[in-house]
């Protein structure tokens, strides 16, 4: 009884903590002039950052439109599965020192847009860590009252087997439109005294936080943990994402439909986008929502470019991999993210829909967290009848969607971009281990799944 009720103080305290941050536990960025955030590890085949306990790394990298060297530091902080503060001291998970300086960054170099670009490696010398768990990297400037940005990454074990399977969805009337799971866990060598307790997952859709379900074991026998409980692990299929390159300043990429430069900078008109709710699904390319930098005007590699058009013919998933990360890496990573210049990227969308008084349409990806910023809100221009942005992004290629938000919060993305149980996504499928005893929550496994990858199951 003692430990319950010292553990349901743990709780509530660990909340009031969380709510008393000048932060969110989030990917979140604080300060305007800091853009291109990317949090990425060398684990290619997930769009989280994801590093063993035993090994990996983590590259961070940011640039500073305000041109001026600043001093910023960086602190780790350990989270629960449900991304509140656990209340674990500093000490006890990382080896090293916490509120370091970061000293990487470069000037920018033949840009019409000038900024400083910045990069932090995990782990380091100054700092490594001890256990495994949620994380959350905070970026800040004189101290955690002033933070830049803040963003989440997984630091697991790698104890269990997680296997994903895609069944049929049992919403009979959505089976169309929806995709369904069910997770089978290998234990191995763990034991625990009640698996429905203290094992539990998440899975989430192409890195999308807020597109992730929790869920606990349904049944369980021996070593094996299965999570099947109907309508439980089942996601909208959307579509696949729309998508512009813009890569080159001297060409037209995909998705762009004019190029026009001027002294101090560049504009972008990408091609008109229509509502796609009374189409049929359409397989293209995309990058489940995420965004890379890249500039081929550099290296003069525009044959680079026609990777995608490979691409979009190639349905196999371990070939789309292989062909993302060559598109990837056709620069060197210093290069790209210092001689890649910022444009003024134009959306325009043909959108006959009639929003109430408390909607917005924005623009939603990888490149804005999927959260609605103002940035990102579409204005209805009645001369030309349609829906206008105006976005500063740095070089590169980008996925994204429209999505109509209610009161500032509630996403609604079929009302615009459709929704099919073909599309194909990326799931990502993270399994949680806190013993009796235990002081935090443990990754002890996770499994990445593509749609495309097998047949459905029954």
């Amino acid at each position: 009884m003692k430990f319950i009720q010292l553990f349901l103080v743990l709780c509530a305290f660990n909340s009031l903590i969380a709510s008393n941050l000048p932060y969110e536990l989030a990917n979140k960025v604080y300060d305007a002039e800091i853009k291109t955030v990317t949090l990425e590890s060398d684990y290619s085949s997930s769009t989280i950052p994801i590093i063993s306990i035993n090994g990996g790394n983590l590259r961070l990298n940011f640039d500073d439109l305000l041109n001026e060297e600043r001093r910023f530091y960086y602190k780790i902080i350990h989270c629960d599965k449900n991304w509140n503060v656990s209340g674990m001291r500093d000490i006890d998970f990382i080896n090293g020192f916490n509120d370091e300086l970061m000293r990487n960054y470069e000037y920018s170099t033949n840009t019409r847009i000038k900024f400083i670009h910045y990069w932090l490696d995990l782990p380091n010398e100054n700092t490594t860590f001890k256990i495994s768990g949620n994380y959350v990297l905070l970026i800040y400037e004189e101290n955690a009252d002033t933070p830049i940005l803040t963003r989440r990454f997984i630091v697991n074990e790698n104890l269990t087997g997680v296997q994903i399977s895609q069944i049929y969805p049992a919403d009979v009337q959505n089976i169309r439109y929806k995709q369904e799971f069910t997770v089978n866990i290998n234990l191995n060598k763990l034991k625990p005294r009640n698996p429905v307790d203290e094992v539990s997952i998440v899975m989430l859709k192409n890195a999308n936080w807020d597109e992730s379900v929790n869920a606990k074991p349904s049944f369980f026998s021996g070593n094996n943990l299965r999570f099947s409980k109907l309508q439980t692990l089942e996601f909208w299929g959307l579509s696949e994402y729309r998508e512009f390159d813009t890569r080159s300043i001297f060409r037209v990429g995909r998705g762009v439909e004019k190029v026009h430069r001027r002294a101090d900078g560049t504009d972008i008109i990408l091609q008109k986008d229509t509502t796609r709710t009374n189409q049929v699904h359409l397989f293209i390319f995309d990058n489940n929502g995420q965004f890379y930098i890249d500039n081929a005007d550099i290296t003069k590699n525009y044959s680079s470019l026609n990777i995608l058009d490979q691409i979009s013919n190639n349905n196999d998933p371990l070939q789309l991999a292989s062909l993302r990360t060559s598109i990837q890496n056709s620069e060197s990573e210093d290069e790209r993210h210092s001689r890649s210049d910022y444009t003024e990227v134009n959306f325009l969308l043909d959108a006959p829909i009639l929003l109430q008084e408390n909607q917005n349409i924005y623009i939603l990806g990888a490149m804005n967290n999927w959260q609605p910023e103002e940035e990102y809100l579409m204005k209805y221009d009645t001369r030309r009848d349609m829906y206008m942005a105006q976005v500063l992004l740095k070089q590169g290629y980008y996925n994204y969607y429209y999505g109509i938000v209610t009161d500032g919060e509630k996403i609604d993305y079929q009302a615009l971009e459709g929704s099919w149980n073909e599309t194909e996504n990326e799931y990502l499928t993270l399994a949680y281990y806190k013993g009796v005893g235990d002081l935090y929550d443990r990754v002890i496994g996770f499994d990445v799944f593509n749609t495309n990858k097998t047949s459905i199951k029954y």
